[in-house]
């Protein structure tokens, strides 16, 4: 079957960026789900205004404003990152998904789809992100541009894939080369500036690649993740900064 997407390209700072809606996916949720219908609207107003090009595009394209994607926890060796990683995966704090689950498998299908076309190099962002789009009925949009207009927390970043499952609105963010901890900051921040602009009440964070999937309460940036740079000693912490 055929699928209609509605899509809009942005040049950020000369990246580009293909915002895609999945409009059918989006309405299909409004007949499955009761509870959140008004966060399925407000949703749809944000995907509606990045559809009509209605964003500062002026603070995407400054260079005197971090982005979002710039926030990674720095100064802790590999090796006691892992290490605490598989301590919050113990303790429950972080679910982890093997190679069987969803988004894994999805990325899976495209690399085989390469492979079996002799296709060069693996697929990037788009090839994945576009494939479970369509494919997964719980996928509404990719690369949706997310903001702070506030004079002293400006910022931008660009959400890899917004999901909505049941009551919960995904924030989802595609990592090939995997160590989710290093950019959970990221991610983390993309569901916290999701949540503030548009008042979203149950909202979770995924990392994934094709291997294996994370997924995390935002708020751990704030408790678990803090408690553990200040014990290392790391008080660059930028992003405490725009919330």
């Amino acid at each position: 079957m055929y699928i209609k997407l509605k899509t809009k390209l942005y040049i950020h700072q000369n990246i580009p960026y293909s915002f895609n809606w999945n409009k059918q996916n989006h309405k299909d949720k409004y007949s499955q789900i009761t509870s959140n219908r008004e966060e399925l609207n407000k949703l749809k107003m944000h995907f509606k205004r990045v559809y009509d090009g209605i964003i500062p595009n002026n603070l995407f394209n400054s260079r005197n404003l971090p982005r979002i994607s710039q926030f990674k926890i720095r100064g802790i060796k590999t090796s006691f990152i892992r290490s605490f990683s598989k301590k919050l995966i113990r303790s429950d704090k972080i679910k982890y998904h093997d190679s069987n689950s969803k988004l894994p498998l999805h990325a899976q299908k495209v690399f085989e789809i390469y492979r079996v076309n002799r296709i060069p190099g693996n697929p990037g962002h788009e090839p994945i992100l576009k494939n479970i789009l369509i494919k997964d009925k719980n996928s509404i949009a990719i690369e949706v541009p997310v903001w702070n207009e506030a004079e002293a927390q400006r910022i931008t970043g660009h959400i890899d894939l917004i999901q909505v499952e049941n009551n919960t609105v995904k924030v989802i963010d595609y990592k090939p080369e995997g160590n989710f901890l290093f950019s959970l900051p990221q991610v983390a921040m993309y569901g916290f500036i999701l949540k503030s602009k548009l008042n979203i009440k149950n909202l979770k964070c995924i990392s994934f690649n094709k291997e294996e999937a994370w997924e995390y309460d935002p708020n751990i940036l704030l408790s678990d993740i803090k408690d553990y740079l200040v014990s290392h000693r790391i008080n660059e912490r930028p992003w405490e900064n725009y919330l």
